[in-house]
């Protein structure tokens, strides 16, 4: 019986353990995010393809690029579909970049991040699966409840 409560409070203590390493580790990325300045180019290239925004508008899309790396930040190894196109173009000039994303990626990942189209998704449940994470940690970082958003989170209103 005495090696039973050991076990249970060893597996307990490495709960534990692995969750406080777990935010940690997240918190870590969310600064490396916060801090990483994107190249200006990228900037540039959105403004190019849509010519009616403003610059205000533009740096929003680079705020949504930001916002979707953190939806990947928490979401770990869990699909994360882009909701909006114009913030899908700012990630693809970013990829270009490919020395400072592969940096970007391992600081802020700890893997690369790969774009897969959703045309090239296994099956359309994935890309639907990879919808829903993002409605439902946009919702989380925003403070609502995905079932009764009054609004649409800021990556998802963005197009």
């Amino acid at each position: 019986m005495e090696g039973v409560i050991i076990v249970v409070l060893l597996i307990v203590l490495a709960f534990v353990f692995y969750q406080t390493y777990r935010k940690r580790l997240v918190a870590k990325r969310q600064n490396s995010i916060n801090t990483f300045k994107f190249p200006m180019t990228i900037s540039q290239k959105v403004m190019a393809q849509y010519p009616h925004l403003s610059q205000k508008e533009v740096n929003k899309v680079m705020d949504g690029l930001r916002e979707y790396f953190h939806l990947c930040n928490i979401a770990g190894k869990r699909m994360v579909s882009m909701p909006s196109q114009a913030v899908d173009l700012a990630w693809h000039e970013f990829i270009l970049f490919t020395k400072q994303y592969e940096t970007f990626c391992t600081n802020a990942f700890g893997r690369f991040l790969h774009h897969t189209p959703a045309e090239a998704m296994t099956s359309p449940t994935v890309a639907q699966t990879g919808i829903k994470t993002a409605w439902r940690i946009s919702c989380y970082r925003e403070k609502m409840q995905p079932k009764s958003a009054t609004r649409l989170p800021m990556l998802f209103a963005m197009d």
